[in-house]
């Protein structure tokens, strides 16, 4: 079986059989620490930050089709949870990593309003709503430190580098494993129907609002929890390292560049966003920017679905050509 008949079969196939490659995908990428020195190291707790948020916004905003331009608020929050746990109450990071997606999921609900907006309104909403509580911590005086003069948190790390690396590919397995059982379910079925006609699927009894609403906290949820972990990684953390709209934008264009509404879409996303950055930043310091946003712009405008599309149309015509085959085998045969 070659990579395109074995990327259909898990494609199609049952849910535990990408579970059960993703569990792979995870024990492959465990060797790493002792393959690669820190600097990877740190740069692969980046890219898994960066994919687990991507993945997480991917659940509303690609299979959902409600593109939150506000997702960093939760990031921000749990940030801010980890931060303040850790530093004034002495918390463990479970502890602080559990706080911070619960506040998210918590905070998720007051969006629930806004969706009965659309499109580019509902866009503006959720920005305007991050920038509110930018606002609030930034003014209030229990968010910025032990001292009155503090403006964030410096926090000593539990952990080491590699116990780091552990961590959030534990969470991005976590991540991307829950994102597959909830796109396969109930949940997941809903949102495919509501981003192909909202007004149909609501007519056929679907309950738009409450599956809305439930993947819009799980969704919420998971930045919480990474931006708790990313805390003491971080090591200082104040409003304008975790709340820049920058974090969200990022999480919209991993998503996007590598395929919006589809599990392996933020992954490659992530890598070769990464990879891209990496090579530009190496060989053409001073063109990086050009060449970055040339290559995302080439990428999505040939081709919308993102570079996910561009591997399935090969996938596919990879079994096409092999059907044909088949076909006039059998033909000479008789």
């Amino acid at each position: 079986m070659n990579v395109f008949s074995f990327a259909h079969a898990v494609r199609t196939g049952p849910t535990a059989a990408q579970l059960a490659c993703l569990g792979v995908f995870a024990a492959v990428l465990a060797l790493c620490p002792l393959l690669v020195n820190d600097y990877w190291l740190r740069l692969l707790v980046f890219v898994f930050v960066n994919i687990g948020l991507a993945s997480s916004w991917n659940l509303i905003g690609g299979f959902g089709g409600y593109a939150s331009f506000g997702h960093g608020v939760f990031f921000g929050v749990g940030a801010f949870a980890g931060a303040v746990g850790i530093v004034r109450y002495g918390l463990p990071l479970p502890v602080v990593m559990l706080t911070g997606g619960f506040l998210a999921a918590a905070l998720a609900l007051l969006f629930v309003p806004v969706f009965k907006q659309k499109g580019l309104y509902f866009a503006l909403s959720t920005l305007a709503v991050m920038l509110v509580f930018e606002t609030l911590l930034q003014r209030w005086t229990f968010t910025r430190g032990l001292r009155s003069y503090d403006l964030g948190w410096t926090i000593a790390s539990p952990l080491s580098l590699p116990q780091f690396f552990y961590l959030f590919l534990g969470l991005l397995v976590a991540v991307v494993g829950s994102l597959i059982l909830v796109v396969r379910s109930r949940i997941g079925y809903a949102l495919h129907a509501i981003r192909k006609d909202e007004v149909l699927a609501s007519s056929i009894g679907v309950r738009t609002t409450k599956y809305k609403a439930i993947a819009f906290m799980v969704s919420a949820a998971w930045p919480g929890v990474l931006g708790a972990a990313f805390a003491p990684f971080l090591s200082y953390v104040s409003v304008q390292s975790v709340f820049d709209v920058s974090i969200t934008l990022n999480m919209i264009l991993i998503t996007v560049f590598g395929g919006a509404g589809t599990i392996i879409g933020p992954i490659v996303g992530g890598v070769a966003l990464s990879v891209i950055d990496q090579i530009a930043w190496d060989n053409f310091l001073e063109y990086h920017r050009l060449i970055y946003g040339a290559l995302i712009v080439a990428i999505t405008t040939l081709h919308p679905g993102g570079l996910a599309s561009v591997f399935w149309a090969m996938v596919e015509r990879k079994r096409a050509t092999r059907t044909v085959a088949a076909g006039r085998s059998r033909q000479a045969r008789a």
